[in-house]
């Protein structure tokens, strides 16, 4: 589907044509019957020869409604532009040119209007004039038809031609993301508000909550209209009704946007390009710096807006430029949106641009750092929108990534650490400090299995879901609950070491179930807790048993009470032949480790050998 937009100066038949087009008269308000003038946007549809159905959006020409052509404007994929061929080009020819261009619309079919006022050689000229002007702009070498209303002649191929320009116009974008620029409100007595606008970018069905930005309300589709036809689901492309359940009345205007919840982010800050037009096409002379009162159009929305031009300190007519954009009023802004800017104080459409970075940092204003991601933003695809965002910033949290470039999952490749993305150089990085560091702990101390998660952490100064994800991340790293080390090391004691090591546990399996306190052992500390890591000891309260031991402790008291059923602590205490002091914390150890489950004062088989 494809919506067409009408175009041109003030009474040159842009609603005559549409009447006759459609059979709808556009024009709906008294005052427009009354002044034969269109005020407010005007809505028909028609079916082309081909069969194709499209919405038609009527504007107003004159100088004092441009809000509301632009608000109509932001929704035509495709122009009828309307000149008159008894006066030729006007001013509101060239201001609607204009946005045309800057809203970067390329397929379009000029109706050379009311032909019967003019002789054969005029209209000759007349036509020349139109090429002339539409030549420096997105229209240019668009057909031209002459035509007229008042008798019909040129009508059939001007309906003939549209439907080979719509037929040839690029096709409306569906990445599943609906956006609906609301460009009417209104409510029905039993029904409540309806809203209409061109949808765009995804597809909407009759039932599902949708959210109207930037406001933060929540509605629900209760049914939607397209042409008059009630349906239960629309594609984007379509001019569409929907009638909204839940919603205050008054609660939405022209403006907003509808959505589907939270697929939209609204921004107050975005980095453009910004094209100040060539006189040739506007007709005017412009010199923009940051200073003046500017107001963007997007969409159907408009805002005041303050403009500091990037690496540069002024543009002038024809040129183009980076800048950022400070909005008075947030908009649900993508990549990609193009804007026209008007100048509050001349009222006149200046110039537009594109948004290539919705949501840009609030630092480096003019470093070249900010520059190069603009340009490596212009003309991007969207992963490789996202890959320059990742790699100018180093690190940024994914959903931040993806709403600036405009991507709905991050790209295959990606160095994503739990809520965050890393660039290629700062995952490189993180890698290598983490190897260094692991490295160091295990040439500091070779008896170490490995080194604590939350030292190592602490020492690269990352969160903790971040960390856990490099860990995972490198290969050359096994951790486990408590410790890290890399695959190559091993704890490997020097004969000292062997021998201490030798001693230590002779001793204490000698001790039987009443070893030496953790506090009396001769040994270095580095070998008891290398010995504690490689499971060779077992610490229970505040002595050590051997593996061997703490496995025969296990077995002892499981087959005990197998046998004669649940034990009390003494009965434990002669098992294992030792004393209360050891047979208390050995029974809670039991307990921790799921051989016995205590019950009262009695020991009873656990869940686990």
């Amino acid at each position: 589907m494809h919506v067409l937009g009408t175009a041109g100066h003030v009474d040159h038949g842009k609603s005559s044509l549409v009447r006759l087009l459609t059979g709808i008269d556009p024009d709906k308000l008294p005052e427009e019957k009354r002044r034969g003038l269109t005020i407010e946007l005007g809505f028909a549809w028609m079916t082309l020869p081909s069969g194709t159905e499209v919405g038609l959006i009527d504007v107003p020409g004159h100088e004092r409604f441009i809000r509301n052509m632009l608000a109509g404007a932001g929704g035509m994929t495709v122009c009828l532009f309307v000149v008159a061929a008894n006066e030729g080009w006007k001013p509101q020819s060239a201001e609607h040119l204009a946005i045309i261009d800057i809203l970067g619309i390329t397929s379009g079919v000029v109706a050379l209007t009311k032909v019967d006022l003019v002789e054969p050689d005029e209209l000759t000229a007349k036509e020349s004039e139109v090429k002339h002007h539409l030549a420096p702009s997105s229209l240019a070498g668009a057909p031209i038809v002459p035509c007229s209303s008042a008798t019909g002649a040129g009508l059939e191929e001007l309906v003939e031609t549209l439907d080979r320009v719509v037929a040839a116009a690029p096709p409306v974008r569906d990445v599943d993301r609906p956006r609906l620029w609301v460009d009417r409100v209104f409510t029905i007595i039993g029904a409540g508000t309806v809203v209409t606008g061109t949808l765009a970018g995804g597809r909407l069905t009759g039932g599902e909550e949708v959210e109207i930005a930037p406001r933060g309300l929540r509605a629900r589709i209760r049914r939607i209209q397209t042409h008059k036809r009630y349906v239960d689901e629309v594609e984007p492309g379509h001019r569409v009704a929907l009638n909204l359940a839940g919603l205050p009345k008054w609660s939405a205007q022209r403006g907003d946007a509808i959505a589907r919840p939270g697929e939209w982010r609204a921004t107050q800050r975005v980095d453009v390009t910004l094209r100040v037009l060539p006189r040739d096409i506007s007709g005017h002379d412009h010199r923009l710096t940051d200073r003046g009162a500017h107001i963007l159009y997007t969409g159907s929305a408009e805002t005041p807006v303050t403009i500091r031009l990037l690496g540069m300190s002024e543009l002038t007519s024809g040129t183009e430029g980076f800048a950022q954009l400070r909005l008075r009023d947030p908009l649900p802004l993508e990549r990609g949106d193009r804007f026209v800017l008007r100048d509050a104080g001349r009222v006149l459409t200046f110039g537009g641009g594109v948004v290539l970075d919705p949501a840009p940092s609030r630092t480096r204003m003019n470093d070249p750092w900010r520059l190069d991601l603009l340009g490596d933003l212009w003309g991007a695809t969207p992963h490789a929108a996202f890959n320059a965002v990742v790699e100018a910033e180093g690190a940024i949290a994914l959903t931040d990534a993806l709403f600036r470039s405009g991507l709905d999952r991050a790209p295959e490749g990606a160095h994503i650490l739990g809520s965050s993305v890393f660039s290629r150089t700062r995952f490189k990085h993180l890698r290598e400090d983490t190897l260094r560091i692991l490295n160091a702990h295990h040439a500091d101390r070779p008896l170490d299995l490995g080194m604590q998660r939350e030292g190592l952490r602490g020492t690269l100064d990352i969160d903790p879901e971040t960390f856990d994800a490099l860990i995972g991340a490198i290969p050359e790293i096994i951790a486990d609950t408590t410790v890290v080390r890399t695959r190559s090391h091993q704890v490997i004691l020097d004969p000292d070491a062997s021998a201490a090591r030798t001693r230590l546990l002779d001793r204490i399996e000698q001790s039987g179930f009443s070893p030496p306190l953790a506090s009396e052992l001769d040994a270095p500390r580095d070998l008891v807790r290398a010995l504690v890591t490689a499971g060779e000891l077992v610490p229970v309260g505040g002595f050590y048993l051997t593996a061997a031991q703490a496995g025969r402790a296990r077995a002892m008291v499981r087959s005990a009470i197998a046998t004669e059923g649940p034990m009390t602590v003494a009965q434990i205490r002669d098992l294992l032949d030792t004393t209360r002091k050891y047979a208390v914390p050995l029974c809670e150890w039991l307990d921790t480790t799921g051989a016995t489950r205590r019950k009262g004062d009695v020991r009873d088989i656990g869940p686990h050998e």
